[in-house]
């Protein structure tokens, strides 16, 4: 997949026409691949090249008036290019969020990505203050030479509408093991930080890392995780919290206990996915009685992942 950052050029033109998949795609969820999907298949059926169109921030993801991602660009991109597309447009939303409905679809879908047909979702807007809707998509295209246009219907998990909110619903209240049924999951991709090391004094080594800016924070608590290095795999147990029973600063930090793995990992970067919800965060009285219970958290873990 070629990836192209539109902000960083003044002006870009394809060179031959796609079929533009348009929405945020933030988590990946199945709606959102249904979608990606859909273009794909699209581009196949009409002999054109598959292009993902997203912006380089999620503009509707606000909550406390922050940005509050589950999947930084970084993974939306790792997410869509596993689907077999062919270009990825990243965008600056602030280059085209005053262009009407109409101009977006003449200067950006047909002057620069030279579209012939798009796929998005029920509930996608576009343009100027979100004024355009994918019927009027669809009447654009129409007008404009003509080009399909697949409105791919909502989708829902038992009651619940499957969206990138439903996803930051789950992971606030820690309930990451549901994400897996919805087509995401919650990891994060940080930097191994030199901490206190008195896991290790105790024979239980952690590693330490930061939640990446921007990115949603889950429940706090102890999770069964796994961690990748290189290309191997381990099962885990991660603390995500203020560490009561070590810690005074009350600064949120991830930390990690890899079982089976004793190598050197300070200053490289290191992704924990999230599987299940093991426990919330706890103050315990003296460090022989964290460390028992660690104990046990990583059987529970080493048991999940069996």
């Amino acid at each position: 997949m070629q990836v192209i950052e539109l902000k960083t050029i003044s002006k870009f033109v394809l060179d031959e026409p796609t079929f533009v998949a348009l929405g945020t795609f933030d988590g990946c969820h199945m709606a959102h691949k249904r979608v990606l999907t859909s273009a794909f298949y699209g581009a196949k059926k009409q002999r054109v090249k598959s292009l993902a169109y997203i912006f380089d921030t999620v503009p509707k993801s606000y909550i406390n008036g922050e940005i509050k991602v589950v999947y930084t660009l970084e993974e939306r991109i790792k997410a869509i290019k596993a689907l077999g597309i062919d270009y990825l447009c990243i965008d600056s939303f602030e280059r085209v969020k005053d262009l009407s409905p109409s101009e977006f679809f003449e200067n950006v879908l047909k002057g620069e990505l030279f579209a012939v047909g798009a796929s998005c979702g029920y509930n996608y807007k576009f343009g100027k203050n979100a004024q355009g809707t994918p019927e009027l998509l669809k009447e654009l295209f129409s007008k404009n030479g003509g080009g399909s246009v697949d409105i791919c219907e909502e989708i829902t998990s038992g009651e619940r509408l499957v969206s990138s909110t439903l996803l930051r619903e789950l992971i606030v209240g820690g309930e990451v093991e549901d994400l897996f049924s919805l087509g995401s999951c919650y990891s994060i991709y940080s930097r191994v930080e030199f901490g206190k090391q008195l896991a290790t004094k105790m024979g239980l080594p952690t590693i330490n890392q930061k939640i990446p800016e921007g990115k949603i924070v889950p429940k706090t608590g102890v999770y069964i995780t796994e961690c990748e290095i290189g290309e191997d795999v381990y099962p885990s147990i991660t603390n995500v919290g203020v560490r009561p029973t070590t810690d005074r600063n009350g600064e949120i930090n991830v930390e990690t206990h890899i079982v089976g793995y004793s190598g050197y990992l300070y200053g490289s970067y290191i992704r924990v996915n999230f599987y299940k919800y093991l426990r919330p965060e706890k103050k315990f009285e003296s460090n022989e009685e964290l460390f028992l219970q660690i104990e046990r958290d990583k059987k529970s873990a080493v048991e999940y992942f069996k």
